[in-house]
């Protein structure tokens, strides 16, 4: 592990809890709180969510009941507007979910001088009434073990067919993509299947998720209108291969960006990541599924 690196990864994370706590009743877009971090909005996310340990949204909800849980103890103000204040459109929405965290209702947690909100977050971040915090244990998984290689790759020509909505459902696409190629013999040899998801589905609704089927070719040729011809950006890389569904990708894709990206000597590039599919899933069970992801890299400066 990298100290300095990861040293800095949390300062830069620190900047944007702060500024979500000095902004808890704003709403706060990914765009505005990647820009507090200096990290690429493209892949800001991924890497906050693997290093707290919860999403941007649940982090706002969590803080919320935590500043409604000190205001219910040490002011007289009613639970309705404790309540609005914490983002809920009424006090009965409001206590499901106070009660859900907390194990009581709002008004037990007011006259009761033992009760204690609970932080079941991964992070230790906490709401904090000076709204400052210095620092925070970043979430790790003692499990973690990701062999990852830094590769060089050059412009990828591919032949692509686009899809919006969940992943999941890609498929047409692909069917579209292949049924057209694998007639000119494109289909073996050296040809690449690659995937470009443009989309955290962590943020992203998911009929508004944009989802990329590609395979490689030497070169463009007349083909329909349902298929586009695009290059992808070669540059440096860094590679892990995820072993399994697709549909359990997005964890790999939080641990590589939260936890490895953070304690490795890089930073992520402005650009999407792609998916290389090394098996077949129409002959191959998906626990046997192998996928490589490609993450996108900063050029180090070489001083």
């Amino acid at each position: 592990m990298r100290k300095t690196t990861q040293q800095s990864y949390i300062t830069r994370m620190v900047n944007v809890v702060n500024y979500i706590q000095k902004n808890l009743d704003n709403e706060l877009t990914l765009e505005e709180l990647a820009q507090q971090a200096n990290f690429s909005s493209y892949h800001f996310h991924r890497i906050f969510s693997g290093m707290l340990g919860e999403s941007v949204k649940e982090l706002i909800r969590r803080l919320r009941l935590e500043r409604a849980a000190i205001q219910l103890k040490t002011s007289r103000a009613s639970i309705l507007s404790i309540s609005l204040a914490a983002g809920y459109e009424s006090d009965m929405a409001f206590s499901r979910a106070f009660k859900a965290r907390s194990g009581v209702q709002p008004s037990k947690f007011r006259k009761s001088e033992q009760a204690r909100f609970p932080c079941l977050s991964s992070s230790s971040v906490r709401y904090v009434t000076n709204e400052h915090i210095s620092s925070f244990e970043p979430f790790i998984d003692k499990e973690l073990n990701m062999n990852v290689m830094i590769k060089q790759v050059d412009d990828i020509l591919v032949a692509c067919v686009s899809h919006q909505g969940p992943y999941q459902e890609c498929g047409h696409a692909w069917d579209t993509l292949c049924s057209t190629l694998a007639p000119e013999g494109l289909l073996g040899g050296d040809a690449k299947m690659i995937g470009v998801s443009y989309d955290d589905p962590d943020v992203v609704a998911p009929e508004l998720l944009r989802y990329e089927a590609c395979i490689s070719v030497e070169q463009e040729f007349s083909t329909t209108d349902d298929i586009k011809f695009k290059s992808i950006t070669g540059g440096s890389y860094a590679v892990t291969t995820h072993i399994g569904p697709y549909q359990k990708l997005h964890e790999t894709y939080q641990k590589f960006f939260g936890q490895w990206l953070s304690q490795s000597d890089y930073e992520s590039a402005d650009k999407p990541c792609f998916e290389v599919y090394l098996n077949d899933p129409e002959s191959t069970e998906p626990e046997d599924l192998i996928t490589d992801i490609y993450l996108p890299l900063k050029e180090q400066e070489h001083g």
